[in-house]
């Protein structure tokens, strides 16, 4: 979807047009499942998380104001905070690296990530740390930007591009010390990508429900 288009069922959404919330829901579904389902491990859960996700956004979206943040963004924050009140609620430990919180600024312009490493990335991801991988996982995998990425996660610019630093160097490590071409190593860290694809068939069902709610 072209950004025109997009910004055009936005303002139709705002205005209470069921219809292009549920093209928003179309377009973002997938995206959101495979986020959260990163994080809570849990096919339920992630299903019932993501509707929640888009309940709360077909609620709030009259609120939305763009000021430099996608509708894109605007979702995975609440799919965001959605992962951490579901685990508040459990009383589950979601690891975060508080360290980082207050992480100085560090210069990346020059780390490089090419196309070859993207598999790479997304095999070993689950060995860094929680406030690593979510930084690499929304700046690599779902395409959004540092200030996109930082308003997600409620950080900093700054915070964001030290962990990313950090996440793609203990990354590489990682990579060199357990060799790229390990048939063995690709067999136990499956791309958790192809693991947690969802079908259209339920994307269509959560469509049906959230529409049903109207």
């Amino acid at each position: 979807m072209n950004p025109v288009d997009e910004k055009k069922l936005v303002e139709r959404a705002k205005n209470g047009d069921a219809k292009a919330y549920a093209n928003l829901f179309k377009t973002y579904y997938k995206g959101i499942y495979d986020y959260v389902m990163r994080r809570v491990q849990n096919r339920s859960d992630a299903e019932d998380l993501t509707m929640d996700v888009f309940t709360h956004g077909y609620e709030a979206i009259a609120s939305f104001e763009e000021r430099g943040v996608s509708i894109k963004a605007w979702f995975y924050r609440i799919a965001h905070n959605a992962v951490i009140d579901h685990y508040r609620k459990t009383r589950q430990t979601l690891p975060i690296e508080k360290a980082y919180d207050s992480a100085e600024e560090v210069d990346i312009e020059s780390e490089i990530i090419s196309k070859s490493d993207i598999e790479d990335i997304r095999r070993e991801m689950l060995t860094l740390s929680t406030a690593q991988s979510e930084v690499l996982l929304l700046r690599f995998v779902k395409d959004l930007s540092v200030a996109e990425t930082a308003y997600v996660l409620g950080k900093e610019e700054a915070t964001v591009r030290a962990l990313q630093f950090k996440g793609i160097r203990n990354l590489r490590k990682r990579i060199r010390e357990t060799g790229e071409g390990s048939v063995k190593r690709a067999t136990q860290t499956q791309d958790i990508v192809s693991q947690n694809t969802l079908s259209k068939k339920q994307a269509k069902t959560g469509l049906e429900e959230l529409q049903s709610e109207r």
